[in-house]
């Protein structure tokens, strides 16, 4: 539940840095020998059985954050040893709560976003990403229905270039009225598409800053003009509708140089799950664990999407406060919050040259800021927040390990027990518990 704001009252902007200042500085003092999650085939023990371990999660109102709840309604954490608290499905975190929660240490994981981590680092430096969820694109500019405006998409079709058909778009906006959250999480998107519009987004529109879930109200009473919600559930429902999109990230990312160096690399949205970081290497086969079943979860629900979203529905609803039926929810994660998988993980730490690779979209995000004023100037390096790589890096060679062990039992006659375990490995390795499945080969080769 998100907390009561007056909506019926001009809001302030409030600034980029404000979540910055809801924290203590934290110093971790991690040496550069120490980035990532330090740990390793030769130090999973063998064994027969998984250990039971308690996890808090915690997850804002989000679908792309709140596709957990769907793993814990399916059973997916228990089939690994895991139990989310609270119980039954997590902790409910309004988006101002996050950062505070980790960096204080009362809870042990959060579904989040990595820039609105960014733009505290300079306080804030105890909080590592140890997975990547999805690839959002949720942010977009909207247009009451009904409205007589044209897209962006529109004004090129009609021969403009992309500049001038950015202005034209932007320009609609100009003296109406406009709502958006009191969150950091688009402030990059919409810094970008105004200045492409050549206009300032709290001098050149009527601007509201309230909670999406207020916001809603604005917007289905028809007393705003354009509206930009934070999160996709919001988005999908001002889109289902009939509010009109007038610009995306995509839009953006699609007309304008990406990789490197350019102003649209800070577009390329990837939120995922944080830890602090001592927790994270006291606890590194529990991170192992949780991100498997993070690509159970994604597997999952892009082999029975009705099933996965049905289970989390309800739960979506309640907490956001939107009335989403399955399609819009659909439409949510699959087309606004696209899920990425075990192998689309490539594009994020393999690949260095594609414009998702988490450098650069983390330095972009840093230049933003400093640019902005919100960070000091100075060197920060993206393996000091983001271990998702090195987690996702250690799967894959437990992967390989037990691909290794299963070729060594192929043509053998194991004893019953051993060919018991070979058999529950098998179902691990499934469910891209790799530690596990290799712990359990181990043994059966032994």
């Amino acid at each position: 539940m998100r907390k009561k704001i007056d909506f019926h009252r001009r809001a302030r902007a409030v600034p980029i840095v404000a979540l910055a200042l809801i924290v203590p500085p934290i110093l971790s003092g991690w040496a550069a020998s120490e980035k990532g999650l330090g740990f390793n085939l030769e130090k999973a023990s063998p064994g027969k059985d998984v250990p039971q371990v308690e996890v808090s999660l915690g997850m804002r109102p989000y679908a792309n954050d709140l596709i957990f709840v769907a793993g814990i309604k399916q059973g997916f954490f228990k089939d690994v040893g895991l139990t989310i608290t609270p119980l039954p499905y997590g902790r409910k975190v309004l988006p101002d709560q996050a950062i505070p929660l980790l960096v204080n240490r009362q809870i042990d994981l959060m579904a989040l976003y990595p820039p609105d981590v960014i733009a505290t680092l300079d306080s804030v430096q105890s909080i590592r990403f140890i997975a990547i969820t999805d690839l959002f694109q949720g942010f977009a500019i909207l247009a009451r229905p009904g409205s007589s405006v044209k897209s962006v998409g529109q004004f090129m079709t009609e021969g403009l270039a992309f500049e001038e058909a950015m202005k034209k778009t932007m320009a609609q906006l100009k003296g109406k009225s406009f709502v958006t959250a009191p969150v950091v999480d688009n402030r990059i998107f919409l810094e970008t598409v105004f200045s492409l519009g050549g206009m300032n987004m709290n001098k050149d529109t009527k601007l509201v800053v309230t909670p999406d879930s207020n916001a809603l109200q604005l917007e289905s009473g028809g007393q705003v003009d354009f509206a930009s919600p934070t999160g996709a559930p919001f988005t999908a429902q001002l889109r289902t509708s009939g509010w009109i999109s007038l610009v995306t990230p995509l839009d953006v990312l699609t007309n304008m140089p990406a990789g490197p160096g350019s102003p649209t690399a800070a577009l390329v949205g990837t939120p995922g799950v944080a830890s602090d970081a001592e927790w994270a290497r006291q606890h590194p086969e529990t991170v192992l664990r949780f991100v498997s079943v993070m690509f159970r979860i994604i597997d999952q629900e892009q082999k029975d999407p009705e099933l996965m979203l049905k289970s989390m529905l309800d739960y979506v609803n309640s907490f956001a406060g939107t009335s989403l039926d399955i399609a819009g929810l659909k439409l949510t994660i699959e087309t606004l919050s696209p899920l990425s998988d075990f192998e689309f993980q490539k594009n994020y730490f393999d690949k260095q040259n594609s414009a998702l690779y988490y450098r650069t979209a983390f330095d972009a995000a840093v230049k933003f800021d400093s640019d902005k004023g919100v960070l000091a100037k100075g060197e920060y390096d993206a393996d000091n927040l983001i271990w998702a790589g090195d987690v996702y890096h250690t799967l894959v060679a437990f992967k390989q390990a037990s691909d290794d062990l299963l070729k060594q039992v192929q043509g053998k006659s194991p004893s019953a027990e051993n060919q018991a375990l070979i058999e529950k490995a098998k179902q691990f390795y499934t469910w891209y518990d790799y530690l596990d499945a290799y712990r359990l080969l181990r043994v059966a080769n032994q």
